[in-house]
């Protein structure tokens, strides 16, 4: 989660890509583009909604707990996050 630096850095430090499928976003601005440098489609995290097996890395800084809270009480909340 986080279409800038902060999906950047995670990618860009050896996250293994072939096992992310999404990178995801609240800006509206940023969905459906693709993030700089990369290969992958922001989209919505509104995608999590009817899925059933999601983990979402979880780099906002200071807006983790907010982005955490709005995924699991109003989208899924089977969802898994790993925060960094």
């Amino acid at each position: 989660f986080g279409a800038h630096l902060f999906g950047q850095y995670l990618i860009f430090q050896g996250l293994n890509i072939k096992k992310i499928i999404n990178i995801l976003d609240n800006n509206p601005s940023k969905q459906e583009k693709r993030l700089y440098g990369t290969k992958f489609i922001v989209k919505s995290p509104k995608i999590l909604k009817d899925q059933d097996n999601s983990l979402v890395i979880l780099n906002a800084g200071v807006y983790n707990d907010e982005i955490e809270k709005d995924i699991l009480e109003n989208i899924n909340n089977k969802v898994q996050i790993i925060r960094f």
